[in-house]
């Protein structure tokens, strides 16, 4: 079993390693807390530290993230579930997406190797060779 593990950690991004030892760490924490070893205050800690920082998109960044969905902005904006002269503001520089929707940007930048537009695009790939 813990050759299995091993030999798929090989094959793991270092991304992805940091992110499943994140998430191990996590579980083992909500185990320790609900058995009464870790009180809330450290296991709030725990939550800060396993989760990602929120990431931050400047005008340019959202343009580029659209122009690689190949999406028009009221597209995009449907997608994201907000105005489309939110997504104009964003490109322009005169307002930042909110929490929500820069998550949602960072699921789909395809410069992220976890992103879903990225695996989409290499399944389609690797289906066509």
């Amino acid at each position: 079993m813990a050759k299995a593990r091993a030999n798929a950690t090989k094959r793991m991004g270092p991304g992805a390693v940091e992110n499943e030892v994140l998430a191990t760490a996590h579980g083992l924490a909500a185990a320790l807390h609900r058995v009464g070893a870790m009180d809330d205050v450290t296991l709030r800690d725990m939550d800060r530290l396993c989760l990602p920082p929120r990431p931050d998109y400047p005008g340019s960044e959202v343009r580029r993230i659209r122009t690689a969905t190949r999406m028009s902005q009221p597209m995009f904006a449907r997608l994201l579930g907000v105005e489309k002269s939110a997504v104009a503001q964003w490109e322009r520089g005169a307002k930042r997406p909110s929490g929500p929707a820069q998550r949602l940007l960072e699921v789909l930048d395809p410069e992220k190797p976890e992103s879903p537009v990225v695996q989409v695009r290499r399944s389609m790939t690797e289906s066509a060779a």
